[in-house]
């Protein structure tokens, strides 16, 4: 009977060993799991970070040819201004010296005075208005 309650305490401690086994040997498979998981992440992050820093130099190198690209623009509209400046006294003239000094004063000459009429002029009238008519009050006189 002293055997038949040492085989009986030794299958027990047998199938009590089994569980322990197991839990701990599937307890280490979830933390090597757990493991490869985080590196398998840090893995992707890490490509994800190289390939985010390489499009961002892709665009910083762009923006900076375009900014050169603005640059050059702008000093060449700058030449295009400065030379512009220099040319107002070089200018051919259409008509020569002489006629351009005779315009420019018969221009100034030419200036209209304006007078208030006496009364205001009839719209939609059905009498003759307008240029066709013979004009008795004029507006707009003419200085010379």
């Amino acid at each position: 009977m002293d055997w038949i309650v040492g085989l009986l305490l030794l299958v027990v401690g047998m199938i009590i060993g089994f569980f322990i086994s197991k839990f701990f040997v599937e307890r280490k498979f979830a933390e090597q799991a757990s493991k490869q998981n985080e590196n398998t992440v840090k893995e992707i992050m890490a490509q994800n970070a190289t390939d985010h820093i390489s499009q961002t130099r892709d665009i910083v190198t762009n923006l900076q040819s375009r900014c050169d690209d603005l640059v050059a623009q702008l000093d060449a509209y700058e030449n295009v201004l400065i030379a512009s400046q220099t040319d107002d006294t070089e200018k051919l003239t259409y008509f020569g010296e002489q006629a351009t000094v005779y315009i420019r004063h018969q221009q100034a000459k030419q200036k209209r005075k304006s007078e208030t009429p006496e009364f205001q002029p009839r719209d939609f009238s059905g009498e003759r208005t307008g240029l066709f008519t013979d004009a008795k009050n004029k507006q707009v006189v003419d200085e010379k």
